[in-house]
Order: structure tokens, then C-alpha cells, then sequence
């Protein structure tokens, strides 16, 4: 059989890979003759192969699409959960918009409890300061007036008054004595 004939029976890849492997052979014939030496030929020469083979192997074709996962909806508030604590922080170290809205919004109604109806009412901030401290009752006043967005730790001042709103009883003339259950 011809040579030829041998090559035109090959498959297309097959010929694609030796082909670049004589073009690897070649690159070292010609390293040697331009006077590389025997050992960085013979190294240079086999990585090329090396490399040939792997390619030829593996079969590349192309970058991979990898496919896009169907979003599964999670029964529960574990996803809200996680979306309220990524969406927390603002790229400029302070807690962003929709977090303080989402806070300011839960403030309103608990202070409603109390008998705040409005926060923005000058007359209310010494209930407000008396029922949260000062530095949230600040915090609460600096967002409400000039809309300025609180940092990490005056939010964190923030939801600690509420944990102590929490243990404030909100009607003493209940025959419990208004302690939380």
C-alpha cells in the first residue's frame, strides 16, 4: 500500500495530530541546526509531542459552554435571609438603601407600638432617644431628616435598642404588669 493511500484513510483528527507532530519534529531538527543543544532539542521536541498527543487525546474543540442551572426556589426564608445579609453592605463601607429602608420601616412600626407615630417630628425625638439611647435615637434622626445612611456600627447600635424595646413592656396597665412573654 502507497503511502498515499495510507495517509487518505486516516481520519481527519488523526492527520490534523501527525501533522503537528512532524511540525514538533521539525522545530527540533531545526533547533539542532541552528545549534541548540542535544538536551534542550530532545526536551523542547518531546514537550511538543507531549503536547500534540494531549490535544489530539483529549479532543479540544473549542471552548466549553458550560449549561446554566435551573434556579431552584428553597421553601423557608433561607434564601431571604442570605439575600438580606449580601445586600447589607454598600461598596462604600456604609449599609446601603434598601437595608436602612427595610430597618427605618420596622423602627416606624415598633415605635408605633409606643405611641410614635412620625419620626421626623422634632417633639418625638426625646421619646425616640428615651426608648432607643441616643446614639440610635441619632442614627434614626440622621436618616429620617437628611436621608445620610448609617454605618456597620450604628446599625448594629441600632438593632440592639430593639432587642432592648424588646424587654420594654409597651402597656403597663395590662394585669401581667407588661412583662414580654
Amino acid at each position: 500500500m502507497r503511502a498515499r493511500e495510507r495517509w487518505d484513510r486516516l481520519r481527519p483528527a488523526d492527520r490534523r495530530a501527525l501533522l503537528a507532530a512532524l511540525v514538533a519534529v521539525g522545530l527540533g531538527t531545526a533547533l539542532t541546526l541552528i545549534g541548540s543543544s542535544p538536551a534542550h532539542t530532545l526536551m523542547l521536541t518531546a514537550l511538543g509531542i507531549a503536547g500534540v498527543l494531549l490535544w489530539h487525546r483529549t479532543g479540544y474543540a473549542g471552548d466549553t459552554v458550560w449549561p446554566r442551572l435551573p434556579a431552584v426556589r428553597r421553601d423557608g426564608n433561607r434564601r431571604d435571609v442570605s439575600d438580606l445579609g449580601w445586600s447589607v453592605l454598600g461598596r462604600d463601607g456604609r449599609v446601603t438603601a434598601t437595608a436602612a429602608r427595610r430597618v427605618r420601616h420596622l423602627t416606624e412600626r415598633r415605635l408605633a407600638h409606643h405611641g410614635i407615630d412620625d419620626l421626623a417630628d422634632p417633639d418625638a425625638a426625646t421619646d425616640v432617644a428615651g426608648l432607643l439611647g441616643p446614639r440610635a435615637a441619632r442614627t434614626v434622626h440622621d436618616l429620617v431628616t437628611d436621608g445620610r445612611l448609617p454605618t456597620p456600627t450604628e446599625l448594629d447600635t441600632w438593632l440592639t435598642a430593639f432587642d432592648r424595646l424588646d424587654q420594654t413592656p409597651t402597656t403597663p396597665d395590662r394585669p401581667d404588669g407588661g412583662t414580654p412573654r
